[in-house]
């Protein structure tokens, strides 16, 4: 299943980049968001930038369909590869997540983009789920839950770049 979502900044690409790529600010996203525990990592990749998330949530936290396949703990991984930006700045990174344990994936792009004088951050994501029989059922709740949780990250975002966080 595929989804897009974008949202808009009143701030540059680069003071995007640098809180996306801010631990401290990752941090407050994961606490947004209320997980169990989380981890991120911030590094070089040759002339990228990689930050790792991993993170665990509570079960209860996923549709009644979707428990009998995670059980009593929801533990993700998520890998984005930042590449260098081009000349108006806009940076593009490549994302890679999976749910551990289970055959679900999500890969796709994000990108911030320069936008008049702002900043658009736009997702363009694949949920794949190798579930026989329920897999597309599978998508639908993850795809969600993704959603879900940049809707926050965009708050947090805001928030962050208003300076009231």
């Amino acid at each position: 299943m595929r989804f897009r979502l974008d949202t808009s900044y009143d701030a540059s690409p680069e003071e995007v980049f640098a809180m996306i790529t801010d631990i401290t600010f990752q941090g407050q996203v994961f606490e947004r968001l209320r997980v169990h525990s989380y981890d991120v990592v911030v590094g070089d990749a040759g002339d990228d930038l990689r930050v790792r998330f991993h993170w665990q949530t509570q079960a209860s936290d996923v549709p009644v369909v979707a428990r009998r396949f995670v059980g009593n703990t929801l533990e993700l991984a998520q890998v984005k590869v930042w590449h260098r930006p081009d000349a108006n700045g806009a940076r593009e990174a490549d994302v890679d997540g999976e749910v551990t344990g289970v055959p679900v994936k999500v890969s796709g792009t994000t990108r911030i983009v320069p936008d008049g004088r702002g900043t658009t951050q736009a997702f363009d994501l694949q949920v794949t789920a190798s579930v026989p029989m329920v897999g597309k059922g599978i998508e639908q709740v993850v795809a969600d839950a993704v959603r879900v949780r940049l809707e926050k990250k965009f708050e947090v975002a805001r928030a962050w770049l208003s300076g009231s966080l």
